[in-house]
């Protein structure tokens, strides 16, 4: 892995500290803002920069759906992808749409029955309520979905009942099947009809748009009635869960907005999911946006991923029960440690492949795994993208005979436009979707699968100028001084939220190892103590990629973080790449 240094905006770096900035943050931040006016924007991102959720296209056609069928107490069921994402709208939808007097129930997609998106095993299990729903919203998926959304409308119209579908998303639309027979479409992707919101944003901001929207049509048609004081920005804290797991974009004001209020409301603990989340971590511990993307979201998707039923993260997050809360948290952690050695399993035989991928200078690192649950499939890939700095593609065997993979991308490249030319070019691909950072899709056999290796290493090489990817880490310099104290890092806190656009430091540290243990159940994990210029520092390596010597000099690129032990706080590293120095 080569470490390269972020280059530096020397003007936002002086506007910076003319503001009184400390210099050693104004250096962080000037390697993250193009612009003094994005430096404004961003570190000023209030819930006042938030758009009209009237600005969302077919918004005034859904909103109105839903006050009608509110009015003459219609059933609506909520079909939500079993991703963070999609839970985190389903709680949401939930517990708006109840505020507001609607009758709603929601289904979580199940990743092993139903597939991906509002697949045919979903629409089959819609169809088969009794009695069938009068409105159909589904949330984070439907984008790609047209076909099986036509079926549903057609299949409820022969039994003599009319379905109403708002499509609530925030994916890339296919190109072949969008949902065109929706009374709504819902997506701030949408080119085919004129509207003003243009951000990129998680399925769940979308969702919380639609109460934000609905609570508006009734404030208008009855204001003095008890409903509309229902508060939506305590939907928030979900909102943050979503943006944070579904890795949206942080250097959009909208985002930073969003997840700065989130926390705010998690660390309240207003919900026995957050009183029980602070006891897990330590009750003097804040909950920040790592302990989203590194506790919560990973035992939220765990669900999915070992065959589990999603409703009990849906439970987790919207009960007022500490009983049920806890049940549902007991699920949640059996099954993330469940997820962890089927991962470990993945990812050690899709990287033996990608090893002889990447002898061959493949451009794109193509994976079967035929042993593999095809619920772990994409923390896989993700795993060798990053070690490889090429986009990659874990497939595994499903029940069906068919494959399944899990695509994840490196900084810069579109995979799901890979994907969906892929589809154009050899009609090979049954079903996919996604985003460019991660996307899905199922073919028939190992005969596609060859084809489909031949056609993407091609594709990408035309795209990278047959100029072949590699792993970089960018660094912010020199590890300052400053943030190894507990001051320094609350400082840097108040500079987020940090994650995707808007990269969490990292420093570099050349120094000496003084002690190495090795921790977890393989010991895969590492904790080392490192010297700072006679000043040790302790330090963690997680999936420690090769060995280590202690006594040798090593440049290390590292995170520096708070930990919180036994109500005692201290400093620590975490440890991301090591450059072994001559002697």
């Amino acid at each position: 892995m080569k470490l390269i240094e972020r280059s530096m905006q020397a003007d936002v770096y002086s506007y910076l500290c003319d503001k009184n900035m400390p210099s050693w943050l104004a250096n962080v931040l000037s390697r993250r803002f193009h612009s003094q006016e994005q430096a404004d924007t961003l570190l000023g991102a209030s819930l006042s920069q938030l758009p009209s959720p009237h600005d969302l296209p077919n918004m005034q056609i859904a909103k109105a759906l839903l006050n009608e069928a509110i009015t003459h107490n219609k059933r609506i069921v909520c079909v939500v992808d079993y991703d963070t994402d999609g839970i985190c709208s389903g709680a949401i939808l939930q517990e708006g749409l109840t505020a507001l007097g609607a009758q709603v129930q929601v289904m979580v997609t199940n990743r092993f029955e139903d597939g991906y998106g509002f697949s045919s095993g979903a629409c089959q299990k819609l169809l088969a309520l009794t009695p069938l729903p009068d409105i159909l919203i589904t949330a984070d998926l439907g984008s790609s979905d047209g076909l099986q959304i036509e079926l549903l409308q057609t299949s409820c119209k022969a039994m003599g009942h009319a379905i109403s579908v708002i499509v609530t998303d925030h994916h890339h639309i296919s190109a072949t099947h969008p949902p065109e027979t929706a009374d709504a479409f819902i997506n701030p992707h949408r080119e085919d009809v004129s509207h003003s919101y243009h951000k990129p944003i998680c399925g769940a901001m979308v969702a919380w748009n639609l109460i934000a929207a609905l609570r508006a049509e009734i404030r208008t048609k009855h204001p003095n009635d008890p409903r509309v004081q229902y508060e939506i920005k305590q939907l928030l804290d979900l909102v943050a869960i979503a943006t944070i797991g579904d890795m949206v974009s942080m250097a959009e004001p909208v985002n930073r907005a969003v997840v700065k209020h989130g926390l705010s409301l998690i660390n309240h603990a207003r919900r026995p999911a957050w009183q029980l989340l602070k006891e897990h971590i330590g009750l003097n511990a804040p909950i920040t946006e790592d302990t989203i993307g590194f506790q919560i979201s990973p035992r939220i998707n765990a669900l999915s991923r070992m065959g589990d039923d999603g409703h009990t993260a849906l439970t987790w997050l919207t009960t007022q029960s500490m009983s049920l809360c806890q049940q549902s948290w007991l699920i949640m952690n059996q099954n993330n440690d469940d997820r962890k050695d089927e991962q470990a399993l993945c990812e050690h035989l899709a990287m033996e492949q990608a090893q002889e991928q990447l002898k061959q200078n493949r451009f794109i690192i193509i994976c079967h795994v035929p042993e593999a649950s095809h619920g772990v499939v994409g923390l896989a890939a993700g795993r060798i993208a990053a070690a490889t700095g090429r986009p990659a593609i874990v497939f595994a065997d499903s029940h069906t005979g068919q494959l399944t993979g899990s695509a994840r991308s490196i900084p810069g490249y579109d995979i799901r436009y890979l994907i969906e030319r892929t589809h154009m070019q050899t009609e090979r691909i049954s079903k996919y979707g996604g985003h460019a950072a991660a996307a899905g899709l199922t073919i028939e056999n190992t005969d596609d699968l060859m084809l489909l290796k031949t056609v993407m290493n091609d594709l990408v090489m035309l795209d990278f100028n047959h100029d072949s990817p590699t792993a970089n880490l960018l660094h912010d310099g020199e590890c300052p001084i400053e943030i190894l104290t507990t001051q320094g890092l609350q400082l840097l806190t108040t500079a987020g939220p940090f994650g995707q656009g808007f990269a969490s430091p990292t420093f570099c540290l050349t120094s000496t190892i003084i002690s190495i243990q090795s921790m977890g159940k393989n010991g895969q994990h590492a904790r080392l103590r490192i010297n700072n210029h006679g000043q040790p520092i302790d330090a963690v390596w997680f999936n420690i990629p090769k060995p280590l010597m202690t006594g040798e000099r090593y440049q290390f690129a590292m995170s520096i973080n708070e930990n919180h032990f036994r109500g005692n706080v201290s400093i620590q590293a975490n440890i991301l790449a090591a450059e072994k120095q001559p002697d």
